[in-house]
């Protein structure tokens, strides 16, 4: 199968593209045919192929299996980090304190635990290492969580622990770990400060299937360290959120 002129897929997918940008074509509609596009462009069935590969990779379109090519639909889901674990805490001993903000928009938080770390500990990742301070023969333990709103995938979070923190603790559980006020402060080493750092980037592989996202979707990562009342890095949060499906919201004083 010959690949179709570059510029001509890409002139196509333009038009189309300005479609979707003016209304034509809503977010959710069906897309034509291939048959249907190929003749209203005057272009080959392959070159429409080629096209609607080009309109998935950028984010514009998706398809269903058996169903067909449909616009992008984008309904995210806004994240208030304000009070994210500040002050006085929400969770209890069902929720955490993000499931318990997601209940209090009227949305069902789900969570399922994807891996936990065996004691003595493992070996983390460089970047972890450098998040917690720890040295090179440092033990750390990691939980990884997948969470979901209504029974959506919404997010990832990575928690790492210095491994004398995690161990005898709640933390090794291959279950829930939510208690009031923390699990950390419930352990001695509540976290009194932190710091968060935000990126965006392309999912690793393993990231897109868990979190079931469409080809050309961004992945949002929030870094969140937290710090003890002795300036001790006690865990390092990663949590990743598929950019179609999340509004990160903030508020400031001036």
């Amino acid at each position: 199968m010959s690949q179709p002129s570059r510029s001509v897929t890409e002139e196509v997918a333009e038009k189309i593209r300005a479609r979707i940008a003016s209304g034509e074509f809503q977010p959710g509609d069906r897309l034509p045919s291939t048959k249907h596009l190929a003749q209203a462009y005057g272009v080959s069935e392959d070159t429409i192929r080629h096209v609607v590969k080009a309109l998935k990779a950028s984010g514009d379109a998706v398809s269903q299996w058996g169903r067909g090519v449909f616009v992008r639909k984008y309904e995210p889901f806004a994240w208030d980090i304000t009070d994210f674990e500040r002050g006085p805490r929400p969770d209890n001993g069902d929720y955490d304190a993000w499931a318990a903000g997601i209940l209090e928009q009227g949305k069902e938080p789900g969570e399922e635990l994807l891996y936990v770390t065996d004691e003595p500990g493992e070996q983390p990742p460089a970047d972890v290492r450098d998040y917690l301070r720890l040295g090179k023969q440092d033990l750390a333990v990691c939980r990884r969580r997948l969470r979901t709103v209504d029974g959506e995938p919404h997010q990832l979070s990575i928690s790492w622990f210095p491994a004398d923190v995690a161990l005898n603790s709640p933390l090794l559980n291959p279950g829930r770990t939510a208690v009031p006020g923390g699990i950390l402060a419930s352990i001695g080493h509540a976290q009194v400060r932190g710091r968060d750092r935000y990126r965006s980037r392309m999912p690793l592989f393993q990231e897109r299937q868990e979190l079931q996202m469409e080809e050309g979707t961004t992945l949002l990562e929030f870094v969140r360290v937290g710090f003890d009342g002795e300036g001790r890095a006690v865990r390092c949060m990663y949590t990743l959120c598929p950019g179609d499906r999340t509004v990160i919201e903030r508020d400031v004083e001036f």
